[in-house]
């Protein structure tokens, strides 16, 4: 095991004024980005590119080549777990579309002159996060940078008709989280240092701050592969949620599909209701970003039980959260919020 002790002190969050998939582009300027540069189009070669999690193109019959490139700032102070959340923000965008062969990774870092010394720290975090998975990591590149950012160029394969996008969600379709909520909000509450705000802080929470931080890094350090795996010959479409929050992704499946999107329930990290509205995040409107977040699922009715049994088989968590219908757009009005705790999911 490698010997972590020097990296403590460091507080890589300190260096960036924006923190995890907070720092993307916001969701309208990327797409007014995207139709400015003419990039809206699809393209013959493509099985699916520009609008999806990731690309896709038919190499033979039987295989696709799927890959995406996904980094951010820090979301979290240690340079080994920034590492790891962000190995499986970048590989989640592969197995949305339901590809979970072949995995490698080319990492790509940036960091400050003076966090040089945490690049080995961060690599390990990334290359064990992969290596988890059941990928390689296949080089990369590094550079220095104002703002500390890492993440990778990943690439899988999948047998083409096993692929999944945002475009196929159909009403009577029901919809599935397989993460909790509230990765943006128990990590704003980690960062807080001045005690006398700590205290405002620990009340909103309603419990530990670092419990709800730890509960916070296992999730993002879980990879989407089991839920990929046992949904992607049943789902319908598929999105995961990041920095355009729950309300945000489930727009573009919306929009990809020409369908409304019903959102009733929200599962939520124990505490981060709380730290949300304390600090503006919207957590409870689907607004909240989130880092490495779940797959966000649209399934048959008739296939729900098939799923939730591969689901329970897989260990892997899940929540009904709503449907498919008829229309336009997102209903995420007065959605029950349920609390999990880790430890009692």
């Amino acid at each position: 095991m490698t010997d972590r002790s020097a990296d403590t002190a460091v507080k890589l969050t300190e260096y960036a004024d924006l923190h995890g998939c907070s720092c993307k582009v916001g969701q309208s300027d990327l797409e007014n980005l995207l139709r400015e540069a003419e990039l809206t189009e699809s393209r013959d070669e493509l099985l699916f590119g520009v609008g999806e999690d990731a690309a896709a193109r038919r190499l033979t019959d039987d295989l696709a080549l799927v890959s995406t490139v996904d980094f951010f700032t820090p979301i979290i102070d240690d340079p080994y777990d920034f590492g790891r959340v962000a190995a499986c923000n970048a590989a989640s965008d592969a197995f949305t579309t339901g590809a979970a062969d072949n995995l490698d990774c080319l990492v790509v870092l940036g960091l400050p002159r003076e966090l040089t010394d945490t690049a080995p720290m961060i690599l390990t975090g990334i290359a064990d996060a992969i290596d988890n998975m059941g990928g390689v990591i296949a080089g990369g590149h590094t550079i220095l940078s104002p703002w500390p950012f890492a993440g990778g160029a990943v690439s899988a394969t999948a047998p083409p008709e096993a692929l999944l996008t945002s475009q196929g969600a159909t009403a009577g379709d029901r919809l599935y989280l397989t993460k909790p909520l509230g990765t943006q909000s128990a990590m704003g509450g980690l960062r807080v240092s001045d005690d006398e705000f700590a205290e405002v802080v620990a009340e909103a929470a309603g419990r530990s701050v670092q419990t709800i931080g730890d509960e916070a890094l296992a999730w993002m350090a879980t990879p989407n592969r089991d839920a990929a795996m046992a949904s992607r010959d049943i789902a319908t479409a598929a999105t995961d949620i990041t920095g355009f929050g729950l309300g945000g992704q489930a727009q573009v499946l919306a929009e990809n599909a020409d369908v409304r999107i019903e959102v009733t329930r929200i599962p939520i990290i124990d505490g981060t209701d709380g730290l949300s509205r304390l600090f503006g995040y919207g957590l409870e409107d689907g607004e909240s970003a989130e880092t490495s977040g779940g797959l966000l699922l649209s399934v048959p009715e008739s296939q729900t039980t098939t799923l939730e049994t591969r689901f329970d088989d897989a260990d892997v968590f899940y929540r009904q959260i709503g449907r498919v219908t008829d229309g336009s757009g997102v209903s995420l009005r007065d959605p029950t919020i349920e609390p999990i705790r880790r430890d009692q999911q």
